[in-house]
């Protein structure tokens, strides 16, 4: 950028000092170190006074074509962010709509082809297992298969690696197309005061959800996603949260698979404990965990 100077001389007058008249200065000096071709000059602010010198007229100048592009670029990431929304949604209902249709043929006889690759069968469940999750496909029939192919220790891995992977995917979906708009219209109100309380408490908020059978495993990993929870509490708390249900559903699936076993009736009771265990928790949560902290946040605002 050229100094003031000498090259301000629009008048004339006072070409030692460059500080001209003011009506007459125009920093064309500016426009060309900026390269923008623009005819962005600052002409009505010539005439601030003697100390408005030809150098402070070329930084307003500066400041005035840099603001340009950033003004363009702003208007066009609203336009992004819900774009992106309306991308996940569209993808979502879509994933619902085919797995409600066609997911349980897709699953029929799924067992019987994976187990046919004998030692590789447990990493392919498993990789199937993750893009099934991403794909809304039920995972408790995933899981009793897994026992039932498996049995329960080597079956209980193969879910846990499967349904974490799964769900890391879901987030990073979630996360990339929803966050943005989220970001951008939460506003301040009450939505945004969630939102900041999921981002400083989402281990929490996610272990709980994962214990209760109840809410649904693979719409919270979109819905994670989109909220302020951060990846790795979210990956923490799936894959702490999801032992008691696995080791249930795959004993179960174990249990299906040879009548008269043992381990039938401790998984019944296992998955009845769970839901009733996990649903108190839940409520309890709500009312003393996230909604206080919401209240008090309100209170502390008023």
């Amino acid at each position: 950028m050229t100094s003031g100077t000498g090259t301000d001389t629009g008048s004339g007058s006072t070409g030692s000092t460059g500080t001209g008249a003011g009506s007459a200065d125009t920093d064309t000096g500016t426009g060309s170190d900026l390269g923008t071709g623009s005819a962005d000059t600052d002409t009505g602010t010539g005439n601030t006074g003697p100390a408005d010198t030809g150098g402070t007229a070329g930084t307003a100048g500066t400041e005035d074509a840099a603001a340009g592009p950033v003004l363009s670029g702003g208007a066009a990431r609203p336009r992004g962010a819900l774009l992106r929304l309306l991308a996940l949604a569209v993808l979502l209902g879509g994933l619902a709509a085919w797995a409600a249709l066609d997911g349980a043929r897709l699953l029929a006889g799924f067992g019987e082809r994976v187990d046919a690759l004998g030692a590789w069968a447990p990493l392919v469940f498993a990789l199937c297992y993750a893009l099934a999750v991403t794909a809304l496909l039920p995972g408790a029939v995933l899981s009793a298969t897994a026992g039932a192919l498996f049995g329960v220790p080597v079956g209980a891995a193969t879910v846990l690696v499967g349904a974490t992977l799964g769900a890391s995917l879901s987030f990073g979906i979630g996360r990339r197309l929803g966050r943005p708009a989220v970001e951008r219209y939460a506003g301040t109100g009450r939505l945004a005061r969630l939102d900041a309380f999921l981002a400083r408490r989402g281990f929490l908020a996610v272990l709980v959800m994962r214990l209760v059978p109840l809410f649904p495993f693979n719409l919270v990993n979109y819905g994670a996603g989109v909220s302020g929870v951060r990846f790795l509490p979210f990956v923490t708390a799936t894959a702490l949260g999801i032992v008691p249900g696995t080791l249930t559903l795959v004993g179960l699936g174990g249990a299906l698979r040879q009548p008269g076993s043992p381990l039938l009736w401790p998984a019944l009771g296992a998955l009845v404990v769970l839901s009733v265990g996990g649903g108190w928790a839940a409520r309890r949560y709500g009312s003393t965990g996230k909604g206080g902290s919401v209240k008090a946040t309100e209170k502390k605002q008023r």
